[in-house]
């Protein structure tokens, strides 16, 4: 599907000139001073540092939902199937909410409305109250959705266009660099910790300026 979407774009960009002869480590000097004395771009970066608590979260929901819960092959892939039709649904709505609400608002406001929901499968027991963890998940995934879209979109935004790629690997270099962290803190910690980390990955994105919408 993502192949066949991707043949129907008929627009072709031009490739910019290099003004001069490449060099990495200046370049990512660029990408690191461009995002770290931005503002909301900084923001950003530090919310998604802090989400290496996802990775906590995720690395122990396997281990709890089989050991603890007891729950049979399919049921377990019951509950990564809703995570995983909330995030398609997530995609759905972005836009549509973000030009509602703002972009700044969505990027703190998804995670402190929804991660304090994943704190309910620490606590979830094998009855009824795996299955209210589980909606808690959906939600988890639909609202992360939207959050990362109106990040993604916010920052190219932001961004002269020469040093987009400079910032998208900076950013990613800071994300996904956490998640080998997170997966080793979460056998460690738990799920429970990884829920509360989840929560105050909104902090650094409601003290910023993306606590109002900002104009590119």
């Amino acid at each position: 599907m993502s192949g066949l979407l991707a043949i129907t774009m008929r627009t072709r960009e031009q490739k910019p000139e290099p003004s001069e002869r490449p060099r990495l480590v200046r370049e990512i000097k660029e990408g690191l001073k461009l995002t770290l004395q931005h503002p909301p771009l900084r923001a950003i970066l530090a919310g998604d540092a802090i989400s290496l608590s996802l990775a906590m979260f995720q690395t122990m929901l396997l281990v709890f939902l089989d050991r603890e819960i007891g729950l049979q092959p399919s049921g377990i892939g019951l509950v990564f199937s809703g995570m995983g039709c909330g995030a398609l649904l997530g995609s759905l709505l972005a836009t549509r909410l973000a030009k509602r609400v703002g972009q700044g608002p969505v990027i703190w406001m998804a995670p402190l409305i929804t991660c304090p929901l994943t704190a309910l499968m620490p606590l979830a027991r094998a009855d009824w109250s795996v299955c209210a963890a589980a909606i808690g998940l959906v939600a988890l995934s639909l609202v992360g959705v939207i959050r990362v879209v109106a990040q993604s979109s916010l920052r190219q935004a932001l961004t002269p266009d020469r040093l987009l790629g400079r910032m998208s690997a900076t950013a990613r270099f800071f994300s996904w660099g956490g998640i080998p962290l997170g997966g080793l803190l979460g056998t460690v910690s738990g799920s429970a910790i990884g829920a509360a980390g989840m929560t105050l990955s909104a902090l650094p994105a409601f003290l910023s300026p993306l606590r109002r919408p900002p104009r590119p």
